[in-house]
């Protein structure tokens, strides 16, 4: 198993509480208390890959054109691909938390090619959950009480954090009841692949994303693992949040290039593209949790 530890995590470790007939709310465990939305720590175990444990260090603090972090990088690169087509099968459109997409090959050089995955999957998977839902857009559930749900995100009555299990064609709403103008099959049609690439002291990510909301308004975003509360998240740009935002194709594609100053040791960072449901951008913060800010896809930086 490859896991990013030493305090390297992407989100709280949520265990389901159920109240009423909806997921109203979530409970931490207690070992897991830091809030933040993104998921826990990642856990990648490629089916028949030998036991590999990454844990950040004074032998991880190189450039990855060369020295230590090249050599780390490809071989989680390899360990990933290892059980490539078993990961991809894996993450249809099934209710189970589907394993994570394998990353892709690196390429000579410094170039890492890795695929993304739907955040609620990450999410779902990581906290144990019997099935997949996205904590940050919800569905009608009459008779839910109010509440509290995953990421201390609270809701009205008669919703519920969506289930990835049901009927495509229904809307998704904020927590407060109000349309997010989205259905559950658009919203779980989102896919890509992300080349990462340290230039220059800048790290460069080229994305090909599909099925993102058509003309949608989207940022991308650094999670940085070791960082808890304020400037756990920043644009992958510039300071000012103006570099890292693309609106999608009509056909609900786009092929955004977002540098930051820095280059990442693996483990250290990950990478999460953020639809904006108010269609705007919000500078260097991604906006409010589960109202204007919704996690989309997410993979590591490896």
């Amino acid at each position: 198993m490859l896991e990013f530890r030493d305090t390297d995590r992407l989100m709280d470790d949520w265990v389901p509480d159920r109240v009423g007939s909806g997921w109203s709310r979530l409970v931490t465990r207690p070992a897991d208390t830091h809030g933040d939305p993104t998921g826990p720590r990642l856990r990648f175990a490629p089916a028949g890959a030998p036991g590999v444990a990454m844990t950040r260090g004074s032998d991880m603090t190189g450039r990855r054109h060369g020295g230590p972090v090249a050599s780390a990088r490809r071989l989680v690169s390899g360990l990933l691909a290892v059980g490539a087509a078993l990961l991809l099968a894996a993450c249809g459109t099934s209710s189970t938390p589907a394993s994570p997409p394998a990353a892709a090959t690196t390429s000579p050089g410094t170039a890492a090619s890795v695929a993304y995955q739907l955040h609620m999957d990450f999410f779902s998977r990581e906290s144990g959950l019997p099935s997949v839902i996205d904590p940050q857009v919800f569905v009608a559930a009459p008779g839910t009480p109010a509440g509290t749900g995953p990421q201390s995100i609270p809701h009205v009555a008669g919703v519920t954090p969506m289930p990835k299990a049901g009927d495509p064609a229904e809307p998704l709403l904020a927590p407060n009841r109000t349309p997010l103008g989205v259905t559950r099959g658009q919203w779980e049609k989102a896919a890509g692949i992300v080349d990462v690439a340290c230039e220059a002291g800048n790290e460069r990510a080229t994305s090909r994303l599909t099925g993102l909301i058509p003309n949608g308004v989207y940022s991308v975003f650094v999670v940085h693992l070791a960082v808890q509360g304020p400037g756990r998240f920043t644009p992958w740009g510039d300071a000012g949040g103006t570099t890292n935002n693309l609106t999608a194709g009509p056909d609900g594609t786009a092929t955004p290039t977002n540098t930051v100053p820095g280059c990442f040791a693996p483990g250290e960072a990950a990478i999460v593209v953020i639809w904006h449901s108010d269609r705007a951008t919000h500078g260097a913060t991604p906006g409010t949790l589960g109202v204007t800010w919704h996690n989309s896809v997410i993979t590591p930086v490896v």
